[in-house]
């Protein structure tokens, strides 16, 4: 039998507005407008990825998905109510910035809500038996996103989201969640730190922000539960 990976994706996602910056830092007195490329979370990264796999081929290969947005239901599970009502004022507002290293644009708030609910719709077509695996573009990302704490791009925490749904809808047990990132995922880990029916896996560079590897991480309740390694990056880029 033919196995069957999905591939969740939505353009809408590419719509999320970093605004002017060169890599981090806002255009704007002695920062200089750059001559290519832009924001560190660009569209163009994420873009860039899915005009590969269609000139390769490998998109007819795949199921394509979009999905719903994330309910208010589903991000209560893991955000306040004040922090989400704080995101989607700005957004709402033209937009600015919410937290360290995280700006956005008008309508980000939606499209951040879109990003969850792909990853939470890839989580539940695999465990309802509709794919083998799945894989989803989600933007904004959101393993630097702390319950009522944006940084680092990430706005939702979308990986906790999509595991509460599924827990929560679809009575699933224990849950591994693996996340390899040249940045350590300092949100996802703080979400899951007391808990012992989740493990962290974290494969992640120790010289780069945020530096949670060495100095976070201890918990009587979850000891055990996670693992981390931290490698050298070699090389550089956007995506």
């Amino acid at each position: 039998m033919k196995r069957k990976t999905g591939f969740f994706f939505d353009e809408r996602c590419f719509w999320h507005s970093t605004g002017l910056h060169a890599v981090t830092l806002p255009v704007g007195g002695w920062v200089q407008p750059p001559a290519g490329g832009g924001h560190a979370e660009s569209p163009e990264t994420k873009r860039r990825m899915k005009n590969l796999m269609d000139v390769s081929g490998l998109t007819p290969q795949l199921a394509l998905r979009s999905a719903a947005p994330a309910s208010l239901e589903d991000l209560r599970r893991i955000h306040p109510d004040s922090y989400l009502e704080r995101f989607k004022a700005i957004s709402d507002n033209g937009g600015g910035m919410l937290g360290k290293e995280a700006p956005l644009g008008p309508g980000s708030y939606e499209i951040a809500c879109l990003s969850a609910g792909l990853a939470c719709a890839a989580v539940e077509a695999v465990l309802k038996g509709e794919l083998d695996n799945a894989y989803s573009l989600s933007r904004p990302p959101g393993h630097h996103c702390l319950p009522d704490q944006s940084m680092g791009f990430c706005f939702l925490a979308n990986i906790p989201i999509a595991v509460e749904r599924a827990k929560a809808q679809l009575g699933l047990g224990k849950v591994a969640i693996i996340d390899w990132d040249v940045h350590h995922g300092n949100g996802t880990q703080h979400i899951y730190l007391q808990r012992d029916d989740v493990l962290t896996i974290f494969l992640a560079s120790g010289r780069l922000l945020p530096a949670g590897l060495r100095r976070r991480g201890r918990s009587r309740r979850g000891r055990g539960r996670r693992l981390q390694h931290q490698y050298s990056a070699v090389g550089r880029g956007g995506g």
